[in-house]
């Protein structure tokens, strides 16, 4: 409240002082009251420039207005501070006169934005020589979309390009820079303007990662509907551990249960050699027979120690749908199916727009604080279309789909979203063919729905526009094709 009434007191003696300059005649001028001291920088030509406007004290309260207008003010002046303003030489003179600690602050990050926004100009020049943007003054667009990059989206595109020496040809295979590219051809597909605007600086600011087909993950708690999910939850991490961090092909893997214990290893080794009789030798009941060595050979056999194979990991995966131990569902209604491996989603129409964390229509997600700890058992990892999602809180979103790709301890979910070593860019394949299924018809049929509802909020997109959109992001499928040919082999 102290705050809010200094503001008003300041915009008011701005307006006074602004007012009073220039001086007025002898005849004219207002009388000031005793102790009340008013200087004007002189416009005369002096040796160095007045680091302000107009310095005024009334009482023992000492205004200063700054050259860029900024006001300043300090209640409890004395006049040797009215005298040391008069006599500084430069703001920072000033400032230590007049200003709190708070002012200083502010006064700091108000530089720091102004070199940032410097930086971000220039750098915005280097951008426009690539092939990939479109330089508008200072707005900068992807080419063949007609709708601005979002600043912190501009900053990471930069950070990328320079680390890459601005070499286009490493960008065509940088995955970072590829991934911004298609989150933002994404954003742009949904109907949803303030969702593609504010999008990646909630992300940003919630440490979400973003995957290399341009969807992000989150985190969300669901509640257990099965009394044993072990098998569930070591297929999922398993899974996900071989793709993510690993790199590895989940179709060379197999589960074992041994013990009451799962485990799983690669099929080259579960085989072992030892040596067996010599069944030529044995036949004939006579030694030597130049095939093997003194009636033993060599034989590469299954081992038995490994337990019951319970399958081949990728078909355990994507099996889980169909598996009973499966189940889980919201905290709120309950009346959501949720299966690792299966998209879980609702009615985009019954979803609701505003920036509420909490009491929202939509399918809730968060970043990796899991800040509602309390709604559910069970923390999942979810994989999001940035084309779905229809409202952005403070560390909390909703959409309309999203597809929970494994279960996580939620005591390790940070740890988990913050490992460097678990690579997101390498979850999303099977999930990105789907996706680009009829897309240039879903996103037709989105815009068409929102118009219907919120004609105001339909961005600048053509249907020109959406189809270039869909034929950038359907070349994935061929670079899926490849990769996952590449891994196998």
């Amino acid at each position: 409240m102290q705050v809010e009434e200094q503001r008003i007191k300041n915009e008011l003696l701005r307006k006074e002082l602004y007012q009073a300059a220039p001086a007025t005649s002898a005849a004219s001028a207002p009388v000031e009251k005793t102790y009340n001291w008013t200087v004007n920088a002189s416009p005369t030509p002096t040796v160095s420039v007045k680091p302000y406007k107009t310095v005024k004290m009334v009482n023992d309260v000492l205004t200063v207005v700054l050259n860029d207008g900024s006001v300043l003010s300090k209640p409890g002046a004395t006049a040797d501070d009215f005298t040391d303003v008069r006599n500084a030489t430069d703001e920072v003179d000033i400032l230590n006169v007049v200003a709190t600690q708070e002012i200083v602050t502010e006064r700091k990050r108000q530089e720091f934005e102004a070199e940032k926004a410097r930086a971000l100009r220039a750098g915005i020049q280097l951008l426009a020589q690539l092939d990939d943007f479109e330089v508008k003054g200072d707005s900068v667009y992807l080419k063949g979309i007609n709708r601005t990059l979002p600043q912190l989206l501009v900053e990471e595109f930069l950070r990328i390009v320079n680390r890459n020496s601005g070499n286009r040809y490493i960008l065509a295979v940088d995955e970072e820079y590829q991934s911004l590219k298609r989150f933002f051809m994404w954003c742009c597909l949904n109907p949803r303007a303030e969702v593609a605007d504010k999008l990646y600086n909630f992300l940003k600011n919630n440490s979400f990662k973003i995957t290399k087909q341009g969807f992000f993950v989150a985190l969300r708690n669901v509640v257990t509907l099965h009394g044993s999910t072990e098998l569930v939850q070591f297929v999922s991490n398993a899974y996900n551990k071989v793709k993510a961090v690993w790199k590895k092909s989940p179709d060379n893997y197999e589960v074992y249960l041994k013990d009451g214990q799962y485990s799983f290893i690669h099929t080259d080794d579960t085989y072992t050699t030892e040596l067996v009789d010599c069944e030529c030798c044995f036949e004939d009941n006579w030694d030597g027979c130049g095939e093997c060595d003194n009636g033993s050979i060599e034989e590469t056999v299954k081992r038995n120690d490994l337990g019951k194979l319970i399958g081949n990991l990728t078909d355990l995966y994507l099996d889980l749908p169909n598996r009973a131990e499966n189940r889980f569902t919201d905290a709120h209604t309950q009346t959501f199916d949720i299966r690792v491996g299966r998209p879980v989603s609702m009615d985009p129409g019954a979803c609701r727009w505003n920036t509420d964390d909490c009491g929202a229509e939509g399918l809730h997600f968060t970043a990796d604080e899991i800040h509602y700890v309390g709604c559910g058992d069970q923390s999942v990892l979810v994989l999001i279309n940035p084309m779905k999602v229809v409202g952005i809180g403070e560390s909390k979103g909703r959409c309309w789909e999203y597809l929970p790709i494994m279960t996580v301890p939620r005591e390790e979910a940070t740890e988990i979203l913050h490992d460097l070593d678990f690579d997101t860019l390498q979850l999303d394949d099977s999930y990105a063919v789907r996706e680009l299924e009829s897309l240039t018809e879903k996103a037709k049929d989105g815009f068409t729905a929102e118009a219907r509802k919120h004609e105001f909020n339909i961005p600048h997109i053509s249907t020109v526009e959406i189809e270039n959109i869909v034929a950038s992001l359907d070349s994935m499928k061929d670079e899926i094709s490849s990769r996952v040919q590449m891994i196998v082999d």
